[in-house]
This record gives C-alpha cells, sequence and structure tokens, in this order.
C-alpha cells in the first residue's frame, strides 16, 4: 500500500489531525463523548438565537429556492431515479470486468451520471447556510474544532494567533474519502491489525462507544471486505481491488437474493391445492416496487407472452371497451391446442 495511505491509516488509529498554520503546528483530535454530547446543546442554543434573530427555516428556504428555479417538487424522484441508473451501470460494470474498453465507458456514464445528481443535490441544498438548522450546525463544528485543538505538547490552544474558520479550511483539505478508507480497509498492515484486534477484542485500545467517526467507517468497510472474502460467490480479487465493480456485484447478489425470497413467497402462496396445476397466477401487489419485484419472477417465455398481449390489448376490444380474452393470439393458440388434443382423444375412445 502506498506510504500515503499508511499516513491516513495513523492518522485514524490516533483519532487526530495534525496541521501546519504558519510555524505552528496543532493536533486536532477527533470529539469525545463528552464533547459530543455537550456540542448538541450549542446546537440547539444556537438554532433558537437564529431562530429569534429571523433566519429562515427549512420550508420557506424550499419556497425562495422553487421561486429561484433553484428546486422543483420532481428533484427527490430523479434523484431516486438517478441512484437506480447508476445501480444498474454498476452491475454492468461487475459484469463486464473482463471487457476493458466497454468497462471504460460504462466507468465514464457512472461519472456523468454521478455528475448530474451532485449539480441536483448542491442546487437544493445551496442556501442551507442561511437557514437556522445551517447556522446552528456551522456553530456546532466551530465549537467543536475549538474544544478539540490542543499543543503538541499537550495544551489546549487558545486561538489566541490564528482564526478557528482558518483551522477549517485546512482540515476541509484532508477530508478522507471513500475511496481512501476502502483502499485502507483491504490492505495490510491495516488487514492484519483488523484481523488480530477483531480475535482479541482490542481495536484502538478502547471501548466501541468510544471510536472516533474515523474509526467506525474504517471498521465498517474491514466488516465489509470480511464478508466478501468469505462469501461462497465471491468475486475475483481484481473486483474485489476495483470499487465500482464491487459494488456492482453487491447490486447484483442483492437482487438475486430478494428475486429468490420473492419466488419462495410466490411458491408458497402457489401450494394451494386449488390453483396449483393453474397455467396463470395472478398476485397482487402493494406497490409499484413490488409489482416490478413480482414481474421478474415471470420466466422469459412468459414475459414474451405479456409483451405480445399488450401489443394486442387495443386490437382486440370490443365496441363497448370491454376486453374478449379468448382473441389474443397466446389463448386462441392454446384453444386450437386444446381441441385438437380432445379430438384425438375421442377418436382413441371410438
Amino acid at each position: 500500500m502506498d506510504i500515503s495511505y499508511e499516513k491516513i491509516l495513523y492518522r485514524i488509529i490516533k483519532g487526530r489531525l495534525r496541521i501546519k498554520l504558519g510555524d505552528l503546528i496543532l493536533y486536532i483530535y477527533e470529539p469525545t463523548g463528552d464533547a459530543l454530547e455537550e456540542s448538541y446543546e450549542i446546537y440547539d442554543e444556537a438554532y433558537e438565537k437564529a431562530y429569534y434573530s429571523g433566519c429562515y427555516v427549512d420550508q420557506e428556504v424550499r419556497n425562495i429556492l422553487y421561486d429561484l428555479s433553484l428546486w422543483n417538487p420532481g428533484d427527490d424522484k430523479k434523484i431516486k431515479e438517478i441512484d437506480k441508473n447508476i445501480d444498474n451501470l454498476k452491475v454492468d460494470a461487475f459484469q463486464s470486468f473482463f471487457d476493458p474498453t466497454r468497462l471504460a465507458a460504462i466507468k465514464t456514464q457512472i461519472k456523468y451520471t454521478e455528475g448530474q445528481r451532485n449539480e441536483i443535490t448542491n442546487r437544493n441544498q445551496s442556501l442551507d447556510h442561511v437557514t437556522c438548522r445551517g447556522v446552528a450546525k456551522d456553530t456546532r463544528n466551530l465549537w467543536l474544532v475549538q474544544e478539540c485543538c490542543y499543543h503538541t505538547d499537550g495544551r489546549k490552544y487558545e486561538w489566541d494567533t490564528w482564526n478557528v474558520k482558518k483551522a477549517m479550511t485546512r482540515m476541509a483539505e484532508y477530508i478522507i474519502t471513500t475511496e481512501e478508507f476502502r483502499m485502507i480497509a483491504r490492505n495490510d498492515p491495516w488487514r492484519g491489525m483488523w484481523s488480530v484486534g477483531k480475535s482479541t477484542g482490542n481495536l484502538f485500545n478502547k471501548c466501541v462507544t468510544d471510536f472516533t467517526d474515523g474509526q467506525r467507517i474504517l471498521c465498517s468497510y474491514s466488516s465489509m471486505y470480511d464478508n466478501v472474502y468469505e462469501s461462497m460467490d465471491r468475486p475475483p480479487d481484481k473486483v474485489v481491488e476495483d470499487d465500482i465493480c464491487l459494488d456492482g456485484w453487491f447490486v447484483d447478489q442483492k437482487r438475486k437474493y430478494e428475486k429468490e425470497k420473492k419466488q419462495k413467497e410466490v411458491d408458497a402462496l402457489t401450494q394451494n391445492p386449488k390453483i396449483a396445476n393453474s397455467q396463470e397466477v395472478f398476485v397482487m401487489a402493494s406497490n409499484q416496487e413490488a409489482a416490478n419485484q413480482i414481474y421478474d419472477l415471470n420466466d422469459p417465455i412468459a414475459m414474451s407472452t405479456i409483451k405480445q398481449r399488450n401489443a394486442q390489448i387495443d386490437q382486440v376490444r370490443d365496441t363497448t371497451g370491454g376486453l374478449d380474452f379468448r382473441k389474443l393470439n397466446d389463448i386462441k393458440q392454446d384453444m386450437a391446442i386444446q381441441g385438437r388434443q380432445e379430438g384425438l382423444q375421442k377418436m382413441r375412445g371410438r
């Protein structure tokens, strides 16, 4: 693993960020449980103060965003559609892993689609800083940095030279990305530390409830990779090392599990002797998502029949707008086959 990742790892283990402000070196520690508990009081006080000072509440800002064409009621639905599209693309990436040209094209499409999502999110959140919630959140974060900043000799920094916002700007340059967490979680030296720590129950020399956010995130990803390595359908190592393709594997596995679960539910329903030998069984769905899942349980022949029927429906309606089911092509074919079989049985009987 590259030395830059090791640097991030030991920063996570120590639970602090070392920053330089001119000639001054400071440690900004992850907040303790006591600091976090008090910080919510700071948040509540700042929210109340902002509210009585005339700051906007969320609904007021939502109306302003709408007037400025920065938000519309369809944005939330569009984000869900984009997320589903991204999942589909990631599955395509996983299935196309050994086709470098196609894989590169899919990753480019994913990046573009994620950019669309970010554009919508940024528009929707562009006025968060003027809301009571935004002001309170900023006040709480400033207070936490002030409370958790120390000299290298252990003395608490009094902010007599540098402004706390300057430190926060510098901190923003060192945010640990998801890709960095995942790279560290699946490689040594952390992988070895994680293995020993799990067996001894001693990670970071502290109770789990005292883990920092960074430590919790790293452990979460480490557990995720444990599940991958232990899976009966474990993907190739090269796929595991590719975040997008591995995400696609996760989505694919989840969909297979959900389909199998739904199939078992449908099979249980069809055990009823009254419908066990039926050619077709209709299952009621509570919503569109459930309907889509049930539809996916049809085999290719059934799906082809459904498509043919949908194409014929308008053609077989009668003058009253009703539907004569017997005029559908597949039904006519079944009736013809049934008629021939009955004719043969009569001839055998004679």
